[in-house]
Formats: C-alpha cells, sequence, structure tokens
C-alpha cells in the first residue's frame, strides 16, 4: 500500500526488543531471540489468546444496507493469562451484539461482572475483556452473534482495513488486530436479495448451492493475519470479471464497468508475476490471485487478494512476498515491508541512494511495540535504509538473493526488525544494528524497558 492508501473498505508493529551488544548493552531479556522475551511478556499481556480458528456465518442484506454475524473463535490462553479478550470495535460504537456466549456461557455485554472494555497505554486499540479466569493449554470458545450497519450509498460489503492506520478486520468480525496473531479463517457470505452478486477473497473460495441465498465460502486453509483476509461482495451488473493464467498462477479479477481497465491489469502482471517468481522464488499464495480493481489511486494488500488500482498493483502484488507471507511480529515493524516494496521498484535506478550514515531519527523507536499502524517514513527513508542493506551486501542483486532467502525460509514466521538484522548476519556476517538504532532508535542503544511504560491496563466503562 502506498502512502496515500485509499481506505477502501482495505498490527501492532514492532522491533525485536533490542539486543544490542557492544557499547552501551541492552539487557538480555529484551532480546526476542531469547525463549521467552519482556516482549513476548508484553505482548502476551496485551493479546491474551492465541486464536486457533475463526468462522463466521455472515447474513448481507443489500437493499437494508447492514450484515448479521454469527461468530465462533476457538482459542488458547497464552502464557501466563487466564482473563481472555478480543478485539471488536462495532460492539464499542454501536449497539450490536445479539449474544455472547464464552465456552457455553451466556454473559451480557452491559454487565461488568461479564464484561469490561480495557485499554492499553501505548495503543489506540480498545478490548473487550471477558471477566472470566479460563486454563492454559485447552481450547476454549467464544461465540458472538451481532449485526453490522454499512455505508448506505453503494451496496458493497468489504473489508475497511488500513494498515498504515492500523485499522483491520476487527471491524468485520472478532479478532485480534495483531500482525503475529496467524490463524485459520472460514468465513460464510449469504447474500439475502435478488441481485446477483460477485464475489472476490483470500484462499480458497467456494460457491454453495443455495435456493433461498447466494452463498459463498472462503477459507484461508493457512494460518494469516486477520488484517489480511479479503472478501469482497459487489453487484454483478456493475462489474467486469475475468479469469486468467499467467505463469501457472490463477488470477480472478473484478473491475467496475467503464472503470481501470483489466486488460491493462492482466497486461501488468503478465510480466511482474513472472519476474517476482524469479527473483523471489514461487508464488507464495496457494489459491493464486484475487484483484478487485479500483479507479481510485491506492490500493490494499491481502492474503492472496488486493484491491487496488492500477497504479498501485505491482506495490500491491508484491506484497503477496513481504506483507502477507513474510511477516512482520508487530505493527511497528511492518515499515520493513514498505521499504522492501519500495526499495525493489527504485533500486533498478542506479542513481538510487542509501540512507546516510549522519541520518538519525526516531520514528521506529518512538512507537510502542502495541500500537497500531506504522510511520509513513517507511515508504521513503525506509527504502533508502534498504538501500543501505544491499550496498553492504554487494548490490541489487545480492540483496535480491537476500530477500529470497529470507521469504523462503521465515515465511508465515513473524520476526521483529532486529529479528530481520539477526537473519541479515547470520546469512551474510554482515552486523548493522549500529546503523538501524541510530536511522530508526534515535541512536539509543540503551532503549528503555517499554514494558515499565507501556504494561498499564486501564479499564474504563466506555459504552455509556
Amino acid at each position: 500500500m502506498r502512502i496515500f492508501k485509499y481506505v477502501f473498505f482495505c498490527f501492532l508493529i514492532s522491533f525485536s526488543a533490542l539486543a544490542y551488544s557492544n557499547q552501551s548493552v541492552l539487557a538480555e531479556n529484551l532480546d526476542d531471540t531469547t525463549p521467552y522475551s519482556e516482549l513476548d511478556q508484553l505482548l502476551a499481556e496485551t493479546f491474551r489468546i492465541d486464536i486457533k480458528e475463526i468462522t463466521v456465518i455472515f447474513d448481507y442484506y443489500p437493499d437494508d444496507s447492514y450484515a448479521e454475524g454469527k461468530a465462533s473463535i476457538i482459542f488458547q490462553m497464552r502464557l501466563g493469562q487466564t482473563i481472555p479478550l478480543i478485539h471488536f470495535d462495532p460492539a464499542l460504537r454501536y449497539d450490536s451484539i445479539l449474544k455472547i456466549k464464552l465456552n457455553g456461557e451466556n454473559l451480557n455485554f452491559y454487565d461488568i461482572s461479564d464484561i469490561q472494555v480495557v485499554e492499553f497505554e501505548g495503543s489506540a486499540q480498545k478490548a473487550i475483556e471477558f471477566q472470566r479466569n479460563l486454563p492454559e493449554n485447552i481450547d476454549h470458545t467464544l461465540e458472538i452473534n451481532y449485526r453490522l450497519f454499512l455505508p448506505e450509498d453503494y451496496p458493497r460489503f468489504s473489508p475497511v482495513v488500513h494498515d498504515l492506520q492500523g485499522r483491520g478486520n476487527e471491524e468485520r468480525f472478532p479478532t485480534l488486530n495483531s500482525p503475529e496473531e496467524l490463524c485459520r479463517h472460514v468465513l460464510d457470505f449469504r447474500v439475502h436479495g435478488q441481485k446477483p452478486y460477485v464475489f472476490l477473497g483470500s484462499g480458497l473460495v467456494k460457491k454453495i448451492d443455495s435456493l433461498s441465498t447466494q452463498h459463498w465460502r472462503l477459507e484461508t486453509e493457512q494460518e494469516v493475519a486477520s488484517y489480511t483476509v479479503m472478501f469482497v461482495l459487489v453487484p454483478e451488473e456493475d462489474f467486469v470479471y475475468e479469469e486468467q493464467e499467467i505463469n501457472g498462477i490463477p488470477v480472478r479479477m473484478a473491475a467496475f464497468e467503464n472503470g481501470d481497465s483489466i486488460d491493462e491489469a492482466f497486461a501488468q502482471l503478465e510480466e511482474w508475476l513472472p519476474e517476482l517468481e524469479e527473483n523471489l522464488g514461487p508464488f507464495p499464495m496457494p489459491r493464486g490471485l484475487s484483484v478487485f480493481l479500483t479507479s481510485i489511486y491506492g490500493g490494499m494488500e491481502y492474503y492472496g487478494a488486493a484491491i487496488s488500482s492500477l497504479e498501485a498493483l505491482k506495490h500491491e502484488v508484491f506484497h503477496m512476498y513481504f506483507g502477507c507471507s513474510t511477516v512482520a511480529k508487530t505493527y511497528r515493524d511492518t515499515w520493513m515491508d514498505e521499504a522492501i516494496n519500495e526499495w525493489y521498484e527504485h533500486s533498478v535506478d542506479p542513481d538510487f541512494y542509501s540512507m546516510s550514515s549522519s541520518y538519525v531519527s526516531n520514528w521506529v523507536g518512538g512507537r510502542s511495540p502495541i500500537s497500531v499502524g506504522f510511520d509513513s517514513r517507511a515508504y521513503n527513508e525506509g527504502s533508502h535504509i534498504m538501500q543501505a542493506v544491499a550496498e553492504r551486501l554487494g548490490g541489487r542483486q545480492e540483496m535480491i538473493a537476500f530477500l529470497s532467502y529470507l521469504h523462503l525460509n521465515y515465511s508465515f514466521a513473524p520476526f521483529t526488525t532486529f529479528g530481520f538484522l539477526d537473519y541479515l548476519k547470520s546469512y551474510s556476517g554482515i552486523d548493522m544494528k549500529n546503523e538501524f538504532i541510530n536511522w530508526l532508535y534515535n541512536g539509543n542503544a540503551d532503549y528503555p524497558d517499554y514494558t515499565d511504560s507501556y504494561h498499564e491496563l486501564i479499564k474504563k466503562d466506555l459504552r455509556k
């Protein structure tokens, strides 16, 4: 997604808790390579649960601009945690909850002995906390029935994800808005209405025979971050839809009638997909690529899918490698996805310069590890930082070889900024921690123990 990413109904970003050896040394327990670091502890205290599977049945009523959801979340408690929580923003803004069950027990959303709303210092996210103590190492089930109120301007049902702002699919179903939280998704969409619809989505999509509704089932199969799951339901009469196979990759595309050209989009991909496969490895999305082509500049990448304009299409498809399969541990670490993407595009210019050794900033270190979104300097400044890495490796081709290695070995294994540097060092022997501390953490090797500042939990009744 580009800086002016369009919020076309499109994490917690991170950083490996600085293990900086030499000179001013950070405490060992802040190194995210330890078995259970303070970063892990902070993330566990903030997010509490590990989700195994999210299942949702959506009944969409386009004529009345709403959808009803029946969600079931299977999860386990994280190490040392007993009180579960979930992210689901519509519940905080509207009278949208119809029923909640935790392990079969009915809970009252408005009874603080059952449910409270919590915040964490350092994060803009609010969570719904369930006032029950649950044991570790066993599966628990949360069931929520709810209603979503959708925009009335056009009968479309799709995500409102915007990762630059840190908004994910907690706007559409109960989940955790965290890049490291990978789980399987099974989403059913049933359209109630006479007008035929087109459906595009992430992963495996099946049309289900039904006499009463138009019904599709989306399965990610792979465990993925919830904010990377795309679905788009739009009226068939307004769209052109086409399928092709490019380099053995199934590509499905829908575009508005008289909108951006599907032919031009396929022409781009006919060159782009083979190039990416040659440089970075086999296309990482087992079910191919689904594209919802828009006429408004910008886009958003998803797992095996994109909502994008023609101008941003190559950028969003590159994210299939970095952003949707090779993923960051926290939102503030996702600067790397954009930096790598922009570097790949601009480094074909022999005059593309690397970041100056005198540059000092704090646009990553200034964010909490549990914050959402990332700094827009990830695109420009970030790409020049990646050019500095490329020059240390020996040039563009050497950098591409390292990125291919990184993608091959660490896909769907979330890592931080300093994890990236550890992999760089193990791959090449090059240690760039000093430079990164200056460029991204204000030159502060004695980076403070953020757990002192950000562990504070604030409970409020925000529903009045």
